[in-house]
């Protein structure tokens, strides 16, 4: 079991998996007023069926079994085994909070995994046709046992019925065995606690209130989890219960009820969950097609799973995020397709930085590149630092400590910003700067300041002809003083830009950022998938073709993205960049630039294999390439080639035929490079 609590807050699944087609184009959110018990109580909306009301009085009638824990007290909440209190709104629907609130719980003390489970999905999907108006909770254990439970994010609460069916759109982020019905004993209540909570029901009437309320049996109209007990509470001991009426109300959500009163107890049912956590597993990192003309290609990304439970996965294929209107894109080095950490160091080579006499907040007006710059569209042969982390190549004047939003109308434009905040080079550390005064140049703040004395900061902004820049962060901190910079360039009014960071903690040091120009994003028409959903078994993989095709686009770089949702909660959204170079089968001479990237050594596939399989990789510039492949012992018994070649994407088979089965290692170098990974061979 993987002990890891995963909240579900991810900002992106919001905005791609809520598209669901409701007609009245609601937000789906519960009322946030709090109610009074009288408006409550026109929404309680539990309904019994007969035969489940025949079906616990024959239960009921059994002895009472030995108490296995005789504490007095026992509290999911003080050992982490509840989810958050929820609130159920002006829909009738205390049955389905009842049962989705303890299958959260089940799945939280299986799995140590926080999921926000749907209720909507469950008024909308049931096939009994409960819903605002009412139903019982084997509604919901049913469908998270048949189909399996969508995630709130997905599939937000609407407080309302009447909208079709859209739980194919998400996927089923947990899968229930069954649930068991408890009878209405405490003994019975309190062993099955042991376990995780429960699901009961109870009469409410008018004077209800949260704290050890006594009240007469009844039939009961409201539906809660039991979380635990407490044989002090309300004189003779009572319930701790989770409502579904919001934080606000009672003791956070929560009620205190005597044993026996109101009926609760009665019609108690428990989820019974196994855990079963799939683990996702995806090769390549990153997906490159090299594409004549008008022509097409495909990809094959292979998704495994090497957990014990099924895996569900959905993919999106997306516009990317991470590119400007204009054409400009960002990666960091924590992406494949990112630039290295390489900080090249200045000190000695480089000039610092005259400032004026103002280095708190100084401007060096405009210093010569020694070559020309191309920069969303325009050309420039200088450029201006400021103190405060920001250089421009147009403006020699501002001085600006206060960072902004990027882009952002005012000055500084046609801006370049690495670490823009209040920094103060006269308090300590100095700027430099460097240019080869051909193709290249460099600003280093070096061991700088911030204006409260308290960070000290190191990094540089590498200028690469014609339109390359890459951002190299060597030191930052201490980690108080690095949630306050604007990251990231824009254009020369300030309409257009890239913000990487804008006031939150980005980097502590060892990280590089790049800007590339590459064609401008328009409509994702290039790219499709055979295969963008399905459920992957245990130790099994599936092949999903990607294919690509340069229709009447121009030559050029296009990107994309793949958004791997799935029920791994480890990884439940994976982004996968896509990159499209039309009219680069190879890159060399004068043709068109490909899109940059690092060495790359890609899974084998398949794997596992029988006989052959086949190697790839990418390399970034002309390299020295060998290929080796190792035991389990880690000799090596075969080199498959060693040569120098072009910048690109490769491929080179190997024949195990006369190997026996097992694991074996492929190991990369590529100039100072190298990278290994494992394959399977199954004879």
């Amino acid at each position: 079991m993987r002990g890891f609590v995963f909240l579900f807050t991810v900002a992106f699944a919001l905005t791609v998996f809520t598209q669901l087609a409701f007609a009245d184009g609601s937000q789906g959110t519960a009322p946030k007023k709090e109610m009074t018990l009288e408006e409550r109580m026109k929404h309680l909306g539990l309904i019994i069926p007969e035969d489940v009301k025949k079906r616990f009085e024959e239960l009921d009638k059994g002895e009472s079994p030995v108490l296995l824990n005789p504490e007095d007290r026992f509290d999911w909440r003080e050992m982490k085994g509840v989810t958050p209190v929820k609130d159920q709104g002006s829909c009738g629907s205390c049955w389905d909070f009842a049962g989705v609130g303890a299958v959260e719980s089940a799945v939280l003390i299986a799995d140590s995994v926080e999921w926000d489970l749907s209720e909507q999905q469950v008024i909308d999907c049931n096939t009994q046709g409960y819903d605002c108006g009412g139903g019982w909770m084997d509604a919901v254990y049913l469908l998270y046992r048949y189909y399996g439970a969508n995630e709130e994010t997905c599939y937000p609460y609407r407080a309302r019925h009447g909208y079709p069916c859209g739980q194919d759109t998400c996927v089923g982020m947990v899968k229930l065995d069954r649930s068991r019905d408890i009878p209405n004993d405490v003994n019975e209540i309190k062993n099955a606690l042991l376990t995780g909570p429960v699901s009961t029901t109870f009469v409410v009437r008018g004077g209800f209130n949260w704290n050890c309320h006594q009240g007469p049996m009844g039939s009961p109209n409201h539906a809660v989890v039991i979380v635990g007990w407490d044989d002090n509470l309300c004189g003779g001991g009572g319930w701790i219960v989770k409502n579904s009426w919001g934080p606000g109300w009672g003791d956070q959500g929560y009620f205190y009820m005597p044993y026996g009163s109101c009926s609760i107890g009665s019609n108690t049912q428990q989820p019974v969950y196994t855990s079963r956590l799939p683990e996702l597993t995806y090769e390549p990192k990153a997906i490159i097609f090299y594409v004549p003309s008008g022509g097409e290609a495909s990809r094959i990304l292979q998704l495994g799973n090497l957990g014990a439970g099924d895996l569900y996965y959905r993919i999106r294929l997306l516009k990317p995020t991470f590119q400007d209107e204009f054409g400009y894109y960002w990666f960091d080095s924590d992406n494949p397709l990112g630039p290295e950490y390489n900080w090249i160091d200045i000190n000695g080579i480089g000039e610092i930085v005259d400032f004026g006499g103002n280095p708190d907040d100084g401007n060096s007006g405009p210093m010569a590149l020694g070559f020309d710059f191309d920069f969303y569209g325009n050309s420039f042969n200088s450029i201006s630092i400021c103190s405060n982390g920001w250089a421009s190549f147009s403006d020699g004047t501002s001085t600006s400590s206060y960072n902004r939003p990027i882009p952002f109308g005012s000055a500084p434009n046609d801006l370049l910003a690495p670490f823009w905040t209040d920094l103060d080079p006269g308090a300590g550390g100095d700027v430099y700067y460097y240019t080869n005064n051909a193709d290249s140049a460099i600003i280093s703040w070096v061991d700088v300041y911030d204006s409260w004395g308290q960070g000290v900061f190191t990094f540089q902004i590498q200028l690469i002809a014609p339109d390359t820049v890459v951002y190299q962060y060597r030191e930052m901190g201490p980690e108080g003083r690095i949630d306050e910079a604007s990251i990231g360039m824009e254009n020369g009014n300030g309409t257009v830009g890239l913000e990487v960071s804008y006031k939150e903690i980005f980097t502590y040091g060892e990280k590089a950022v790049r800007f590339c120009l590459a064609e401008p994003p328009g409509e994702l028409d290039w790219l499709e998938a055979d295969n963008d959903h399905g459920r992957i078994r245990p130790e099994n993989s599936w092949d999903i073709t990607l294919n690509c095709s340069a229709g009447d686009h121009p030559d050029g770089v296009y990107f994309a993205s793949i958004d791997l949702y799935n029920n791994d909660p480890e990884s439940v959204h994976v982004d996968i960049p896509v990159v499209m170079n039309v009219g680069m089968t190879s890159v060399d001479g004068d043709d068109v630039t490909a899109v940059p990237f690092r060495s790359m050594l890609w899974q084998n596939y398949p794997n596992p294999f029988n006989a052959a399989t086949e190697i790839g990789y990418t390399l970034p510039a002309l390299t020295d390439v060998r290929i080796d492949i190792y035991n389990l012992l880690g000799e090596r018994i075969e080199t498959l080639m060693e040569a120098r070649q072009e910048a690109g994407e490769h491929t080179i088979s190997w024949d195990a035929s006369s190997y026996s089965s097992g694991i074996y290692f492929y190991k990369l170098s590529a100039g100072d490079k190298a990278f290994i990974k494992r394959m399977t061979l199954l004879r």
